[in-house]
């Protein structure tokens, strides 16, 4: 619940985009761990790091604008402005996609074993990214009697909301699931890896049970048959990695 972190003279360090940049460069540096066991070369990690970025922030800022277009309608400068948060996890997980997609193809890059060198890093990227949610206050929880609800601190967008209530801390129950599936996608299921895919695909179903859980403790502005649209898009995540281990189980 820090959304600024310093100020040095006329320069903000942001909680929010420090943690970020902080996921990417773990990310990063775990994908070149296991591009090494695949024999792809560590520069086209560093190449697809920049696809993967631009496309992620533009993809997550994307998904937000659209969410909250009343607020930048009145003001469309904010949208430039995401070092004061305001990205779609989700929103750049899809766009990250379509970016691995078109770089292994321009590549000739065998896509699966791609998605499977990067998938480790991807999970304890989201992780950090998280913590970054928690500090500025955004990607809140909805509230809750438990004992481990947040009352979060007048500036924060969760006090906007909720200025008198408790609310479930939605951020760390991420950070905790992810590191989660990091474990298990690094320490479990890639040391038996039978098949190109194989990692990727346990990384879709897994992520996908983590998010669809935790929407229902956190606050959405819209539902489409008491579901969030975050959680129709999980659904047909899981679906997809799930017809992917059959289909080369088989």
């Amino acid at each position: 619940m820090y959304p600024i972190l310093s100020k040095i003279g006329p320069f903000v360090i942001h909680s929010y985009g420090l943690m970020v940049a902080l996921a990417y460069i773990v990310a990063i540096a775990i994908s070149l761990y296991f591009a090494k066991k695949e024999d792809i070369h560590p520069e086209t990690i560093f190449d697809l790091a920049l696809w993967l970025i631009v496309s992620g922030i533009i993809g997550a800022r994307f998904f937000y604008v659209i969410g909250q277009w009343d607020i930048y309608r009145a003001n469309p400068i904010e949208i430039l402005m995401i070092q004061n948060g305001g990205l779609v996890i989700l929103g750049g997980f899809l766009f990250n996609l379509a970016a691995v997609y078109y770089f292994a193809k321009l590549k000739n890059i065998n896509l699966l074993k791609l998605f499977d060198v990067i998938a480790p890093g991807a999970a304890i990227g989201i992780a950090i990214g998280r913590v970054g949610c928690f500090l500025n206050g955004c990607c809140f929880g909805l509230p809750t009697n438990m004992p481990w609800g947040i009352n979060f601190p007048f500036g924060a967008l969760a006090h906007s909301y909720y200025p008198h209530e408790h609310i479930h801390p939605t951020q760390l129950y991420s950070v905790l699931l992810m590191l989660l599936v990091f474990l298990l996608v690094t320490f479990v299921i890639y040391p038996r890896k039978k098949f190109d895919g194989q990692v990727f695909y346990w990384w879709l179903i897994l992520y996908s049970i983590y998010r669809f859980a935790v929407e229902f403790f956190r606050y959405s502005p819209m539902h489409w048959l008491y579901l969030t649209p975050s959680q129709w898009v999980v659904i047909g995540l899981f679906g997809y990695g799930l017809v992917g281990l059959l289909r080369n189980k088989k």
